[in-house]
């Protein structure tokens, strides 16, 4: 997600313990907080309604292996379950996140696979530290126990992984399982504009990169091997890769959010290691500090992979948030990759034609500022709202 401009809202601090100044890379304005209005194409025969509303900013959601409640994760360091009738608090960890800045927070959340035996789920934050300067926080990999009573116990935090992030943007955080045993967690340039460290092209280390890593017996461990780099990264020359999914056939869908001109989705394959291009490259042209956006489709024989997909931030567009490959939910949305904007609020479902191109198709607005997607309880689409609404589409 992209760092905000100057601009404070009460209803942006309500989820937060404090607010925040501009970040070198802010040169627009984001847009105030909208009403809910879910209006949807009638080409896609889809209902939309208001699911939960709050003040809370709600971001991802993942279904409890035992009992099959919708765990849903906060920014703030909330963990909240909703078994369809009820709203309960499974862990409150506001007291180890940083909540300083709006990219910062409890960012990511996914199960042990062995969790119904070790009720330990692995976590994600941005550790807790002072909102006075800068306030630059760590990026933290941990794991949590759930007690006899099914909640997560914050006393039994134990970090497993530490990234050191020169910034307080660009954070990434996104964790999900891929099974057997393994991982991937996004992770951020390291922020502030222009990938001012070259992190992105940086293979000794992880910022701008995909990790992935394996879990066993309460300890992480690299899965690739190399003498050279940093093991535990996958895919790098990435910007922020706030979301990314798993696809067919062993691939992952990375929706990373641009800077100045281009937002892109990327499909690469789950274990073959790739350079997304980040910052030689924003989508598709070259990048250039403070240059002007063109639509070059310069892709040479360099080495980099190149996005599917790119847009750019025309008809109030700002900051893609991915998304999720639909093997899963409403007919009419399966077998295409599920994306949005966070400022616009529109999505569009991405699918291939006959001829093996990739085409955009526009499904609607859930209303702006989309920060997530998730999966309910019954199949159901979910879409999350800075504003802390969570939309259903059925």
């Amino acid at each position: 997600m992209r760092s905000f401009a100057i601009f404070v809202l009460v209803i942006f601090c309500s989820g937060l313990t404090g607010c925040f100044a501009s970040d070198s890379d802010d040169e627009f304005e984001w847009p105030e907080p909208t009403e809910f209005n879910c209006e949807l194409s009638q080409d896609y025969e889809l209902e939309c309604k208001l699911y939960m509303e709050g003040f809370e900013t709600p971001h991802h959601s993942i279904l409890n292996p035992e009992n099959g409640e919708l765990w849903i994760i906060y920014l703030n360091g909330f963990v909240k379950s909703w078994n369809g009738e009820e709203l309960g608090e499974v862990v409150d960890l506001s007291s180890l996140v940083n909540r300083c800045h709006m990219e910062q927070g409890l960012l990511g959340m996914a199960f042990d696979e062995d969790f119904n035996t070790s009720k330990t789920v692995l976590i994600s934050y941005i550790e807790e530290g002072s909102c006075d300067g800068p306030n630059e926080s760590d990026l933290i990999l941990a794991s949590i126990v759930a007690g006899e009573n099914g909640l997560l116990d914050p006393s039994t935090v134990s970090t497993l992984r530490t990234i050191e992030q020169p910034y307080r943007n660009h954070n990434g955080g996104h964790l999900i399982s891929i099974g057997n045993n393994q991982y991937l967690w996004g992770i951020g340039d390291g922020g502030d504009a222009n990938d001012p460290e070259n992190n992105g092209q940086n293979e000794a280390n992880s910022l701008g990169s995909i990790n992935l890593f394996s879990y066993k017996n309460g300890e992480i461990s690299p899965v690739l091997n190399s003498s050279e780099n940093d093991p535990y990264v996958l895919h790098h020359g990435l910007r922020n890769p706030w979301r990314f999914s798993l696809g067919e056939n062993n691939t992952i869908w990375i929706g990373d959010v641009g800077q100045n001109c281009w937002e892109e989705i990327n499909l690469v394959p789950l274990y073959e290691r790739k350079n997304l291009g980040w910052s030689i490259k924003e989508g598709l042209q070259d990048f250039e500090e403070g240059g002007e956006c063109y639509e070059n489709s310069n892709q040479d024989e360099d080495g980099l992979t190149y996005p599917v997909l790119v847009y750019g931030h025309e008809n109030g567009n700002c900051s893609i948030t991915g998304g999720l490959w639909m093997d899963w939910g409403p007919e009419s949305l399966q077998n295409g990759y599920l994306y949005g904007d966070f400022c616009s609020g529109e999505i569009w479902l991405l699918k291939q034609t006959v001829d093996g191109e990739w085409k955009e198709n526009y499904v609607g607005s859930s209303g702006g500022m989309i920060v997530g997607f998730g999966r309910g309880i019954a199949e159901e689409l979910l879409v999350f709202h800075w504003t802390g609404d969570i939309a259903l589409i059925e």
